[in-house]
């Protein structure tokens, strides 16, 4: 009896790991390393036990030609789907290159060795610009577990240095918050959370935080409307600021991306032969503007007043700051 176990437990890890539809497995092939594992099988037990393996689930599929080739047809993820989370870790800054190479490693423990190496000789992760250390990685269990039990979490949060350095803000003030979700914005980690004495949503780079732990308290509760996917489309390169209801016009050419950016089911209000308007409601913060900015014309503020004469301030403001470099002169 222990030896048809092990036997058919030799079988299974054969076909996960060295078969799919362009590696298949002879009846001999499979004998002869069953007998290398010192265990002795006929083909009659070898019929039986993978008959067993296809009563459990596993699609393995006979292929007639000069011989008959077994291999395993279907996996939980398909080759293009192991492929693709590859690729998400490869293009992660968040990722340091240790862990992304083990991550991709383990991601290649789903599928067959031969596909594992087509998915290791596609990888291009020393060159790519990667986290500096791995801190972030367990930042992110840490908060996800306060979420998920709903307590707050104590951290200190960093800036950079010219020294290249990461050195605590407001001389290491311990930041407690209430942790509400996690963004991935702009290659990167953001903790949102409620903070006592900041109005509206803080927003944290989670690899900027250390020390970060989840205390008993228990964090404040998430008001039952809010939409973190309707948030998110409001808030501009994770730049925290006051949500607002704005009236914009575009050009038609760019109605791509005003849906990019608030989704396909943004209201839309032809203006002209010409133009559109969308209204929307957006955090407003300098990100905002730099976005509308990169339409030059096609893109303009028609309301609130206030929101336009902001956009103006910052335009001049720029418009100023390139006057004095060209001018040779320091900035005030």
């Amino acid at each position: 009896m222990a030896e048809s176990r092990r036997r058919l437990l030799l079988i299974r890890e054969y076909f996960l790991e060295n078969t799919d539809e362009q590696h298949p497995v002879t009846m001999p092939e499979l004998i002869a390393y069953l007998g290398a594992k010192g265990v002795d099988a006929d083909r009659r037990a070898v019929y039986e036990d993978i008959a067993l393996l296809r009563e459990c689930g596993m699609d393995i599929l006979m292929r007639r030609s000069r011989t008959c080739d077994y291999y395993l047809a279907s996996r939980p993820f398909e080759f293009a789907e192991v492929k693709l989370l590859v690729d998400a870790v490869q293009a992660s800054r968040f990722l340091t290159a240790r862990k992304s190479c083990a991550l991709i490693g383990k991601l290649g423990s789903l599928t067959s060795r031969h596909q594992a190496a087509q998915l290791e000789r596609s990888v291009y992760v020393q060159n790519r610009v990667k986290a500096g250390n791995e801190r972030a990685y367990y930042n992110v269990d840490c908060i996800h577990k306060a979420l998920q039990s709903g307590r707050k979490i104590a951290f200190q949060y960093c800036q950079y240095t010219f020294s290249r350095q990461l050195c605590p803000r407001r001389d290491g003030q311990t930041y407690v918050v209430s942790p509400c979700l996690m963004a991935y914005a702009d290659d990167n980690y953001y903790l949102i959370a409620d903070h006592p004495t900041h109005e509206g949503f803080a927003h944290y780079r989670v690899d900027k935080m250390i020390q970060v732990r989840m205390l008993n308290e228990r964090a404040a509760p998430l008001d039952p409307s809010f939409d973190p996917a309707a948030y998110a489309r409001t808030v501009f390169s994770m730049f925290a600021g006051e949500r607002r209801w704005v009236e914009l016009s575009f050009d038609r050419a760019l109605i791509g991306a005003v849906i990019d950016r608030f989704g396909a089911d943004v209201p839309i209000a032809p203006r002209d032969e010409t133009t559109f308007a969308v209204h929307a409601p957006v955090c407003v913060s300098p990100a905002f503007f730099g976005w509308l900015f990169q339409f030059g014309g096609g893109a303009r503020i028609l309301g609130p007043d206030d929101v336009k004469e902001w956009m103006l301030l910052m335009a001049e403001a720029a418009r100023a700051g390139c006057a004095r470099g060209e001018r040779g002169e320091k900035p005030e």
